[in-house]
């Protein structure tokens, strides 16, 4: 079965290191114009591996998806040629739209929670800073043009004029 242009058929060459993450190295035929000759060259990609079911060994196929963490840009798409313990001993790999599904159900949570505080927290700029003037309401405090005061041209603020 010939594969979509975007995957990647790789080797995993790293596992149970890091949480839900191995290490796959692909291949590929590279020229060397002066040598006239194919030489083999080798990629280490971060995969995402959510249900930590591959192991050393293994022949995969992997597919971009979406940034999982700063270096983690790939996802396991099917275990083509198992190492070491069968199929049917290890957790299944999930579907592209099982874990898109996941993903979004998960933001939706996120939503709702976010909607919920701020029904009971009430308005907020989005920093997480107390409510009061903005910036903009704080220097909207000028009255008139500038003014001559002490041989010296300033703005007069309200605040000066309460005091006079």
């Amino acid at each position: 079965m010939p594969s979509p242009p975007q995957t990647l058929c790789g080797t995993v060459i790293s596992a149970g290191k890091m949480m839900k993450t191995v290490k796959v190295r692909t291949t590929k035929q590279v020229y060397n114009s002066f040598l006239r000759k194919h030489f083999t060259a080798h990629q280490s990609h971060l995969v995402s591996d959510p249900n930590s079911s591959l192991r050393e060994g293994d022949v995969v196929r992997i597919a971009p998806g979406w940034r999982a963490s700063k270096h983690i840009r790939h996802v396991v798409t099917e275990i083509v040629a198992p190492w070491g313990p069968a199929l049917e001993e290890r957790p299944p790999v999930p579907s592209m739209e099982a874990l898109a599904d996941e993903r979004r159900a998960k933001h939706e949570a996120k939503m709702g929670r976010s909607l919920a505080a701020r029904q009971r927290d009430g308005p907020s700029d989005g920093h997480g800073r107390d409510e009061g003037p903005t910036l903009k309401e704080r220097h909207t405090d000028v009255i008139g043009g500038p003014e001559v005061v002490g041989g010296e041209e300033r703005v007069v603020l309200k605040k000066e004029m309460e005091v006079r």
